[in-house]
């Protein structure tokens, strides 16, 4: 019995000491790890930008490429008023493809593009005019980073070869072979970043630190019925909601999808024609950038045409188009055909395109003082514009930024 007794008081003495060496341990690493929270916190302050998004884990990237259309080879009615703008004139178009169309063998049948392959879906691609691409690619930074010592673009330009088909239901149909080094020109004149080689990389901490940037306003109107209509900006360009969606005019933005991407709320944008301003004119006259200022107006709000515009704005009012359609579209075939010639021709720098170069893409200095001021309020975007924008384009995430003390 006292053998029994002294190894139970023995069993118990050890079992008190393994806690306490327990209960020790586990009071020297709840210290050391608030001492390391402690350091840290010293060196890293680490805050949410609640108007910056981002998604995705992979590096952005860009599909697209341009075709040179002749639109007096077409014939149906759908190309009537290219054929009255811009027959026998140049005209570059930039096609934007979503990453899954870009990615996919396709064909056109029976008036349509159709994936080769089964039970393959795509969203469509985004059609633009050289004038209407520029415009959107005022609110796109590419990013940048160093690779073998040289900077190249985080955004990652994937050109593709695709045969347009203009009237799939014509006989033959109209069709307009893709043109890459017309693409790489274009990249270069509007990013100079892409005037360099882009450097493939599989080492993600090399561009770990990039960014690309998106930069996108909200602006919301009442319609006749007294609903509300939801538009996003990107640089010059608006796209109503959901329609921008479910048309696939927005679907590009699937390839930036990254944790290397930032959505940039600036805020809401207002615009008011009576006083020929808006958001951005406003800002451009109190921070002294007059010349962006006055190009802005003129190009927001413009008052004389040219004896050019007016003939064109003649003829498609001849061809049954209201007269406010036919003058803003005749202006924007002006700018597309000096814009087109320039860049076929070797750039965009020719001093009789620069005038119809959109206002953010030709006073950089104003562009970047308002995105630098508005960004650095960090406004919180309307509700709708987290379900109706970010969430259907995979931008769910805010940014984490830590700033080093």
């Amino acid at each position: 019995m006292d053998d029994f007794l002294n190894d139970e008081e023995q069993s118990s003495s050890i079992f008190e000491s393994f806690s306490d060496v327990a209960l020790c341990t586990l009071a020297v690493a709840l210290l050391l790890v608030s001492l390391l929270a402690v350091s840290i916190s010293q060196n890293l302050n680490v805050e949410i930008n609640r108007s910056k998004f981002s998604g995705g884990v992979m590096r952005p990237s860009f599909h697209l490429e341009c075709t040179v259309p002749d639109f007096g080879e077409t014939s149906s009615a759908r190309f009537a008023a290219e054929r009255v703008l811009f027959a026998g004139e140049p005209f570059v178009a930039v096609h934007l493809f979503s990453p899954s169309l870009a990615m996919i063998a396709t064909d056109v049948r029976g008036g349509g593009t159709v994936a080769l392959g089964e039970d393959e879906t795509f969203a469509r691609q985004h059609d633009l005019s050289l004038y209407h691409f520029m415009r959107l690619a005022s609110g796109i930074d590419p990013g940048s980073f160093e690779a073998e010592g040289r900077p190249t673009a985080l955004l990652l330009p994937a050109i593709l070869d695709k045969q347009m088909v203009y009237e799939p239901a014509a006989k033959n149909g109209y069709r307009a072979s893709a043109d890459r080094a017309l693409t790489k020109s274009l990249l270069s004149a509007l990013w100079p970043i892409y005037e360099n080689p882009i450097y493939p990389s599989r080492r993600p901490n090399e561009y770990s630190q990039a960014r690309t940037r998106v930069y996108v306003e909200t602006q919301t109107f009442v319609n006749g019925g007294g609903e509300e209509e939801h538009h996003v900006v990107i640089g010059h360009k608006g796209y109503k909601l959901p329609e921008s969606l479910e048309d696939g005019s927005l679907a590009w933005m699937g390839g930036f999808s990254s944790g290397l991407t930032e959505i940039v709320f600036l805020g809401e944008t207002w615009s008011d024609a009576e006083n020929k301003t808006n958001r951005r004119i406003e800002f451009f006259d109190r921070e002294g950038f007059g010349a962006a200022a006055a190009a802005y107006r003129a190009y927001a709000f413009p008052d004389a045409m040219s004896p050019t515009v007016r003939n064109l704005g003649d003829k498609l009012m001849a061809a049954g188009f209201p007269r406010a359609t036919a003058e803003r579209r005749a202006r924007e075939a002006v700018a597309q055909i000096s814009l087109s010639g320039a860049l076929i021709n070797g750039g965009l720098g020719a001093a009789e395109s620069r005038a119809f170069v959109p206002p953010l893409l030709a006073h950089p200095e104003a562009w970047a003082a308002y995105i630098a001021f508005h960004e650095k309020q960090q406004p919180d975007p309307p509700k709708w514009f987290y379900g109706e924008f970010l969430d259907k384009l995979g931008f769910d995430r805010m940014a984490i930024e830590g700033l080093a003390r």
